[in-house]
């Protein structure tokens, strides 16, 4: 091992057998040197210590953005996910189903130990029919039968739907039903099943087109085809135009006890034998999927549908949020009572003082001579007994969840047809 000078440095250096050098500075000589490289490696550390504080900087803003927008999503304040395209649900009044059934259980249908016990059905909550039902909904006695009807419908849409979207911003394949009268500005949802074809020959006969004594001279089939062009849809106007006629216009529609409309359009499109096109159209698929061995007969002309089967079909087709016909969808999926501020809403059951209610609203009551309706028929109770005891009753249960929105939001009671098949247990199941 051998000791010696380095250079002008002034440092010791020791050899080692294998050749190389360790370097024992002398004290205070190399100073500088040392100094340039611990300044060197702290502006390298520094640096790095930057940046890692600004990468966790800009973490914490980023899990506080995700954060913001999860909490504005949930409490419902900015609908980030709302789109325009008639594949996405727009209007949620069925929402109402879910909610009301989860917060009382006893609003669903009793079951046979509810029976037994003899109890009253539940009520739905916001039907004025009895009082004590719901003290949130005691309407002062001034408001008419009418009034309540307006009352309570936006008593649960304010509850559902707090903020309402402006009328431009609701998408107009929504609006394919309403039915559009410039003259005398009013707006009409047509429901089928619900003297539709008598209010299409009304607006048709106001308008002048048909040069007619009355309104029930105008044929049904005529109102549907040589009229037709006379009806214009809301669907059809720009949105700043379907704006103006929602905020403006006088706006209606007429509904009637969801169970007899849906046997009514079961009846109507399916008993009838002159029904060929539901017969070919939905008929012959319904008794393919749900008949035991159908005859050939059947399976071609699909004109002996039962209505167990097509009950059945109804509920399928909706639990898979397939699109219903409008004879059977549901009134709130036709008309949005919870988008559109309705003026007036009617009923079946009160039909012609209804239209007449309206027509006097419109101020042409007096262009309307004669009879208002060509007919009011209703169905006897025994004959929608005689249908709804041969669905099964776990059916009975999807129906009156699936119409449930209906009931509620247009005021009806509950059922008393499936209040009497539930307690006689009077029905087939299959």
């Amino acid at each position: 091992m051998a000791v010696f000078k380095m250079g002008t440095m002034n440092q010791e250096c020791i050899r080692l057998p294998s050749g190389s050098y360790n370097i024992y500075d002398v004290p205070f000589v190399s100073e500088a040197r040392n100094d340039r490289r611990v300044i060197h490696g702290s502006k390298n550390s520094k640096m790095f210590r930057n940046v890692v504080t600004c990468a966790k900087i800009l973490l914490f803003l980023l899990n506080l953005w995700v954060l913001s927008i999860v909490l504005v999503v949930v409490l419902g304040k900015w609908q980030i996910f709302e789109t325009r395209e008639m594949t996405q649900p727009y209007d949620t009044s069925h929402l109402i189903v879910m909610r009301e059934l989860k917060e009382d259980g006893d609003r669903k249908l009793p079951g046979p130990s509810a029976a037994k016990s003899n109890q009253p059905p539940p009520e739905i909550p916001n039907a004025p029919v009895k009082k004590e039902v719901n003290t949130e909904l005691h309407f002062a006695p001034s408001l008419t039968e009418e009034e309540d009807r307006i009352h309570t419908m936006r008593h649960w849409c304010k509850k559902l739907r707090p903020n309402l979207p402006t009328a431009d911003l609701i998408p107009s394949v929504k609006l394919q039903q309403i039915l559009v009268d410039d003259k005398h500005k009013l707006l009409y949802c047509q429901i089928p099943g619900v003297a539709q074809n008598d209010w299409r020959k009304i607006l048709v006969f106001l308008s002048g087109a048909a040069k007619v004594k009355s309104h029930l001279d105008i044929s049904v089939s005529d109102v549907h085809s040589k009229y037709s062009k006379q009806l214009k849809r809301l669907s059809d106007f720009s949105a700043p135009e379907r704006k103006k006629r929602i905020d403006k216009y006088y706006k209606f529609s007429f509904v009637r006890d969801p169970l007899e409309r849906l046997y009514s359009s079961y009846d109507n499109k399916f008993k009838a034998k002159w029904s060929t096109y539901f017969h070919l159209s939905f008929g012959k698929k319904i008794i393919q999927k749900y008949r035991k061995k159908p005859s050939k007969a059947s399976l071609q002309k699909g004109n002996d549908v039962m209505f167990r089967e097509f009950v059945q079909y109804v509920i399928d087709a909706d639990d898979n949020e397939e699109n219903l016909n409008e004879h059977w969808e549901q009134f709130y999926k036709q008309c949005h009572p919870c988008l559109i501020p309705y003026d007036f809403v009617g009923k079946y059951e009160t039909l012609n003082k209804d239209i007449d209610h309206v027509l006097k609203a419109i101020k042409v009551r007096g262009n309307i001579k004669g009879s208002l309706v060509a007919s009011n028929y209703t169905y006897p109770k025994q004959t929608l007994t005689a249908a709804y005891k041969t669905v099964p009753l776990n059916n009975l249960h999807k129906l009156w969840k699936m119409y449930y929105p209906d009931y509620n939001l247009y005021s009806y009671p509950f059922p008393s047809l499936l209040t009497e098949l539930i307690k006689k247990k009077d029905y087939t199941d299959y």
